[in-house]
C-alpha cells in the first residue's frame, strides 16, 4: 500500500548522525508503546462518525457549493483528503458539492465569493479556539451576506469549535446552527483524522472508515522494533541531515492529487519543529512541473537539502498520443506511451539524477491514490514529525511564535478603532 525507500537517503556525512538519532528515538518509541498519545489513537475512533454524517447531510443536501472557513490546520488536512477525490485539481471534484477552501484572508476576493445568490451556498466555520480572528471575520461576512438576502443563517451554516465558552459557540447559539466539538487534545495541524479533516472529506466522496484504516495500518507497526518502524526511520533520517548541515526538507509529489499533501506537510513540519533555533525549512514542490522551476537549484545549487519524492503507479494510465508521433524525430519518444508512462519515467529520472549528483533522497511509493493510502501517508508524516521533535528535545504541539503574532494583530486593531 505504501513503501518508504531509504536506500539513497544517507551518505557518509549523515550516517553517523543517523545512528545517534536512532538510539535517542528508540527510547521515545518505547514510551509511545507503553502510552500512545491521543493523536495516535484517532485511527480507531468511531464514536464521532454519526455526528459528522448528520452535519454533512444537513449542510450538504441541496448545496451547490460549500465554503470551508478555516485557516492553517483547520483547512489543510481537509484539503488533502478532498483532493484525493479531485477537489483542488484541474479536473475538478468527482462528486458532491464543490468545496471552496477560504483559508486566506483577502477582502476583495471574499466579497466576490459572496456577491451571488447564496440560496444553495453553505458555510462550515472551523476554529479550535472558537475565536480565530481571520475565521471569525469570514464568518461575520457570511452572516451579513446571508441576512441581506433574507436567508436562514442557521440552515446555511455549521461549525466545528473547541468545547467551553467561545465566540463561535456563542454565534452558533445565537443563529441556531449546528456545531461539532473539536477534539480537546488535538491541535489544528494534527487534526486531519478528526471531524476537521473528515467532514469536508465526506462531502467530496471520502470514506471515513478507509481513511482511518490507512492510518491504523501505520499505527500497527508501533508494536514492533524501533529499527523497523518507518515513521521513526524517517525522523532519524531527517535529524541526521539536519545535524549534517542540510536544513531544508523538500517534498515533491508526482501527482495533482497529492499536491495539497505537500502544503499540509509544510505547516506540520514548520510549526511543530521550528523552535529554539532548531528545525529545518520545509519546501513543497510538484512534479513534473517543478522540474522546470526548481530542479536546476536542486541539482547544482548548495547541498543543503534532503529530498522526499512521492509517487504512485501511473504506467499505462492517462491519455496517449496519435500514431504518427512515431514519424517525427521530435515526438518519437512519446509514441506508444501514455501520459502515465511519461510521469513515471520523469519521476524515476529525477530520482536517479539527484542520486548521481550526491543529493540524498527517499522515495515514498503508493500503490494507488485513495482514501486508505493517503490516510497511511498522513499518519506516517504525523508520527515522523512527533519523533523528530523528540530527537530535537522540543514540544511538537505548541506554536508560541504564532500566538505572539496574533497578540500584535489585536493590538493594531485596537489602535485603528481608537482613531
Amino acid at each position: 500500500m505504501m513503501q518508504q525507500d531509504l536506500t539513497r537517503a544517507l551518505d557518509a556525512a549523515a550516517q553517523p548522525h543517523f545512528d545517534a538519532a536512532l538510539a535517542v528515538l528508540s527510547e521515545a518509541h518505547q514510551r509511545y508503546q507503553a502510552a500512545p498519545l491521543p493523536h495516535m489513537q484517532l485511527a480507531t475512533k468511531t464514536d464521532d462518525v454519526e455526528a459528522m454524517q448528520e452535519l454533512a447531510g444537513h449542510l450538504g443536501d441541496g448545496a451547490a457549493r460549500i465554503l470551508i472557513l478555516g485557516t492553517g490546520g483547520s483547512s489543510l488536512g481537509a484539503q488533502v483528503l478532498a483532493q484525493v477525490h479531485g477537489s483542488l485539481t484541474p479536473a475538478g471534484q468527482i462528486s458532491g458539492p464543490p468545496l471552496v477552501f477560504v483559508e486566506n484572508l483577502d477582502g476583495e476576493s471574499y466579497a466576490r465569493l459572496l456577491d451571488t445568490d447564496l440560496k444553495a451556498t453553505r458555510f462550515l466555520v472551523v476554529s479550535k479556539s472558537g475565536g480565530t480572528a481571520e475565521t471569525m471575520m469570514q464568518a461575520g461576512g457570511a452572516i451579513l451576506a446571508l441576512a441581506a438576502q433574507g436567508l436562514d443563517i442557521g440552515a446555511h451554516m455549521g461549525g466545528i469549535a473547541g468545547r467551553g465558552d467561545n465566540a463561535l459557540r456563542r454565534l452558533a447559539a445565537h443563529y441556531g446552527f449546528m456545531l461539532l466539538d473539536h477534539e480537546d487534545e488535538i491541535g489544528g495541524r494534527f487534526s486531519v483524522f478528526t471531524n476537521v479533516g473528515l467532514l469536508p472529506a465526506i462531502w467530496a466522496g471520502g470514506n471515513v472508515e478507509q481513511i482511518r484504516a490507512g492510518a491504523a495500518s501505520v499505527m500497527d507497526g508501533l508494536t514492533g522494533a524501533a529499527e523497523d518502524y518507518a515513521p521513526l526511520l524517517g525522523a532519524a533520517t531527517q535529524l541526521a541531515h539536519m545535524a549534517a548541515g542540510r536544513n531544508i526538507s523538500v517534498m515533491m509529489a508526482y501527482a495533482d492529487r497529492l499536491e495539497r499533501l505537500a502544503f499540509w506537510y509544510r505547516q506540520l513540519w514548520a510549526e511543530s519543529l521550528g523552535k529554539e533555533g532548531k528545525g529545518s525549512v520545509p519546501v513543497n514542490a510538484l512534479g513534473p512541473v517543478d522540474q522546470h522551476s526548481q530542479m536546476q537549484l536542486y541539482m547544482a545549487g548548495p547541498d543543503d537539502k534532503f529530498y522526499t519524492l512521492l509517487s504512485h503507479r501511473t504506467r499505462g494510465s492517462g491519455t496517449g498520443v496519435p500514431a504518427h508521433f512515431g514519424d517525427d524525430e521530435g515526438l518519437a519518444s512519446l509514441a506508444g506511451h501514455t501520459m502515465g508512462n511519461l510521469v513515471d519515467a520523469e519521476a524515476r529520472g529525477t530520482m536517479d539524477t539527484l542520486a548521481e549528483a550526491g543529493r540524498p533522497l527517499r522515495h515514498m511509493a503508493l500503490s494507488a491514490i485513495n482514501d486508505k493510502t493517503v490516510g497511511a501517508l498522513l499518519m506516517h508524516f504525523q508520527l515522523e514529525t512527533i519523533y523528530a521533535a523528540d530527537g530535537l528535545a522540543i514540544d511538537a504541539f505548541d506554536q508560541p511564535a504564532v500566538e505572539a503574532g496574533k497578540i500584535r494583530a489585536k493590538h493594531y486593531l485596537l489602535k485603528m478603532a481608537a482613531k
